[in-house]
């Protein structure tokens, strides 16, 4: 089988496009896949539909490709869908935010893998309110402010019983940042609870700069605020704060185990992007299997795979008929010390009832432009 693999760059996540692409072969590797090949381009920030179409039809034409795998927005897949079609070619998209409420047309060739975190960040936005936070802060940086987890932070809060104090959005860039509006929003008195979004060396930022704010309130951190591979470096300061994330390395199941050793034989931590690469790689042996048995392509592959669960790092795993979305569980955790200083999740619990907050979503689709930011979320 031959692969064809649209990876993106990333100057926050330097190890992005690395991570994704040795996650898929850690991925097949595991599944018991031997015979394939990849072929992989760059798309940059995944800006340019042009670009996009020219790389997709090399792989189709000029590579041959059996199948692709492409981390992308979910708004730049209309450019390409229709090239992957007409070719009789499943598209994978992987994707970390989750926009399956979006009302966009769905097509019978592509499929949506990802890591949910716009329904991570509803989830833990709606925990605050159930506590009796009921007036929440949304603290984030420019740059997260473009993509739609802060719709989803709203969401969590508003149809609730809840009501958004102050959006408060920092500079994205770490050097020109100031907590002195945040500060001021929680000094106010209206604020119950602060649910924060931030990513990259901005998260580690913000975690370090919120104990010493004045006022300070109960803090819910977004998923990428729980990011290991960003908290091992972050110093623990005694800082509570909880919120969700879809997987962790503390998760004790014997996948988890094999995925994190799978990666470390590459010379590589496992981390949620390579997860994400991981997990696409054992959809592909499956594809793989499929393949076999007729030897050629077709649309009724993505029609069976879309069908498909299994058991991955972060748990069961399956994709939803009516989104064509994957979903796995959420996980509740908290922050704690390591005895090196530096901060780690701990408290690792699975959450029994995410799916009210799909429900939810999927009850008031988001319809129209919400956001004129198309970069993929962690490529700037």
């Amino acid at each position: 089988m031959k692969l064809g693999v649209l990876v993106p760059h990333s100057s926050l996540y330097p190890s992005l496009a690395f991570d994704v692409v040795e996650g898929i072969r850690a991925g097949m590797a595991t599944s018991g896949s031997t015979e394939v090949t990849l072929v992989v381009e760059n798309i940059g920030f995944g800006l340019d539909s042009e670009q996009l179409r020219d790389k997709t039809q090399k792989l189709l034409l000029q590579d041959g490709v059996d199948v692709l795998v492409g981390m992308m927005n979910r708004r730049t897949v209309e450019a390409i869908a229709p090239l992957v079609a007409g070719a009789n070619r499943l598209l994978l998209v992987l994707e970390t935010l989750g926009e399956f409420f979006l009302d966009l047309p769905r097509h019978p060739s592509v499929l949506f893998h990802s890591l949910q975190f716009c329904l991570s960040t509803r989830l833990t936005a709606r925990k605050a309110v159930q506590k009796g936070q009921k007036g929440v802060i949304q603290a984030c940086s420019f740059y997260d402010a473009g993509y739609l987890q802060c719709y989803s932070l709203s969401q969590g809060v508003v149809p609730n019983g809840g009501h958004m104090v102050q959006y408060f959005v920092s500079s994205h860039k770490p050097q020109e940042v100031t907590f002195d509006a945040l500060a001021a929003g929680m000094l106010s008195g209206e604020g119950q609870a602060v649910v924060a979004l931030y990513s990259g060396d901005m998260a580690s930022q913000f975690l370090q700069g919120y104990p010493s704010l004045p006022g300070r309130l109960p803090l819910w951190l977004g998923p990428m605020l729980l990011e290991e591979s960003m908290l091992r470096d972050v110093p623990y300061s005694g800082l509570e704060a909880e919120g969700h994330t879809p997987w962790s390395v503390h998760l004790d199941t014997p996948e988890n185990r094999d995925f994190i050793t799978a990666m470390q034989r590459r010379g590589r931590q496992a981390n949620l992007v390579s997860l994400l690469g991981y997990e696409a790689g054992q959809m592909m042996a499956f594809y793989e299997g499929l393949l076999q048995q007729t030897g050629y392509p077709t649309l009724e592959h993505a029609s069976i795979l879309a069908q498909y669960a299994f058991a991955g790092p972060r748990g069961q795993v399956a994709f939803d008929s009516e989104t064509r979305y994957s979903f796995g569980p959420q996980y509740r955790a908290t922050l704690a010390g390591t005895q090196a200083g530096y901060t780690q999740l701990s408290n690792l619990t699975e959450e029994p009832d995410w799916e009210q907050d799909r429900a939810m979503f999927l009850a008031e689709p988001l319809v129209g432009q919400h956001t004129g930011w198309n970069n993929i979320y962690l490529c700037i």
